[in-house]
């Protein structure tokens, strides 16, 4: 197991550069005096290369966390110029995460008022419940998730409200997209205010995983928020829904997995034996083991011995999982392209009607690819 107070020198045998490896110690809201004191050594290594780190760490959405832990550990170490560059990078983030924060409250506000529930998707709210703080998490956007029934009122109160869609369908067109299965958003944008906001009602295209709102809605409990009080899921739901997540980009930032191990660090108890049986169901169990592998790998999270077994004993979890290791610790790691995609997206089902589903809306995309050009 990893412990954030030696050295991560490697990850599954790959070599961990020293600005990753100060990173990865920054990753998290509690530093503890062994920590710290590894911040100081690595910081002082000759070779240390600030642009590399600064970039790295934004590139993964790991920079809020990274300049809150070198501000207040060992800011009379860092290259003046390298710390001010993190501090206006923070507050810029800061200032457009309260900015999206204020304009989700109006957003859920509205749809309170309509009698919609909503439920803040990452974002904000995520922020908040994991880190204590919206400034400590970054995000681009806003992202609700209703029902589907509720799809065309959101979108009735949003217009109302300035918000214009993304892409403009016919009315047929809209229709047909939110029965189709590669739907799962209808996305809205305010112009004058540069925000965007994803109304989902489905976690991901159904070609990626069954799950749906109707499966978890009668779990939502009351959270206040900024003043008020919407529905939210309990933490320990968000850990699968995050992993769905995760696994449809693959992992393309690191900032996630660390996102799994706060989760899991703040969760007084988790009821693993449910979260199996239910990833199981929605046929997403190996994304919740890839998941939970790099939290694992990247966070040193501690985890049940028979949850580690069962994530062994998956030989795709692991092969994949390395893979994703060994990308995202690379210097400069290439986007992967759509045929390496696809096939991830293969592996990582376990059901062979669902990869075979997958497969059929590849196709069908390649199709209308191949039209448009």
């Amino acid at each position: 197991m990893p412990t954030l107070a030696q050295p991560q020198n490697k990850i599954l045998g790959i070599d961990v550069r020293p600005e990753i490896q100060l990173i990865l110690c920054c990753a998290r809201t509690e530093i503890d005096e062994a920590d710290a004191q590894l911040i100081k050594t690595l910081i002082q290594q000759e070779n240390i290369d600030w642009q590399a780190v600064i970039s790295y760490a934004y590139k993964n959405g790991l920079m809020p966390l990274l300049y809150t832990n070198l501000n207040a550990i060992a800011q009379e170490l860092i290259p003046k110029d390298a710390l001010n560059q993190l501090r206006n990078l923070f507050y810029a983030n800061a200032q457009r995460s309260l900015q999206l924060a204020g304009e989700l409250v109006k957003i859920l506000g509205w749809l309170q008022e309509q009698g919609i529930v909503a439920v803040p998707y990452k974002g904000p709210v995520l922020a908040n419940s994991l880190y204590g703080n919206v400034a400590l998490r970054e995000f681009c956007d806003l992202d609700i998730i209703v029902q589907q029934q509720d799809v065309l009122k959101v979108k009735k109160v949003l217009l109302a409200q300035g918000y214009r869609p993304k892409v403009e369908m016919t009315e047929a067109e809209e229709i047909a997209y939110l029965k189709s299965k590669g739907g799962h958003t209808y996305d809205f944008i305010d112009p004058d205010k540069g925000i965007l906001i994803e109304v989902h009602w489905r976690i991901t295209p159904e070609y990626t995983s069954p799950i749906e709102p109707k499966h978890f809605w009668k779990n939502l409990k009351p959270y206040s928020f900024a003043g008020l009080t919407v529905p939210y899921l309990p933490l320990e739901d968000w850990l699968l829904i995050l992993c769905v997540h995760g696994s449809r980009h693959r992992w393309q930032k690191l900032s996630w997995p660390f996102d799994l191990a706060q989760l899991i660090r703040i969760t007084q108890e988790i009821n693993w034996q449910k979260l199996i049986q239910q990833a199981n169901e929605f046929d997403c169990k190996r994304m919740l083991f890839i998941g939970l592998f790099l939290a694992y790998h990247f966070a040193g999270i501690t985890l049940p011995a028979d949850v580690l077994k069962q994530i062994a004993a998956d030989s795709e979890v692991n092969s994949l999982g390395s893979q994703i290791c060994q990308e995202l610790l690379s210097k400069d790691y290439p986007q992967k392209k759509v045929m390496a995609r696809t096939v991830y997206q293969i592996r990582v089902r376990e059901r062979l009607e669902n990869k075979f589903l997958y497969f059929q809306c590849f196709l069908r995309w390649l199709l209308f690819t191949k039209d448009k050009n």
